[in-house]
């Protein structure tokens, strides 16, 4: 699974006429059932950790996991 750039990613997106999932994710389970579910399917996706995750889990745990 190939890592780009958000701005090609999107752009991607909308030259192609397709939506983007971004997933608030706050532990090593939902980042691997996003993951998995994404290989799966072929599809990209954005991962990011909202206010509440990073407070929740720690901005370095998140970083670490994405």
């Amino acid at each position: 699974m190939a890592l780009i750039s958000l701005r090609q990613l999107l752009d991607h997106a909308a030259e192609n006429s397709y939506g983007m999932p971004a997933f608030n994710v706050n532990n090593m389970e939902q980042v691997h059932a996003i993951m998995q579910a994404a290989d799966e399917t072929n599809s990209p996706v954005i991962m990011q950790g909202s206010a509440g995750a990073r407070s929740y889990a720690g901005e370095p745990f998140l970083r670490h996991l994405i």
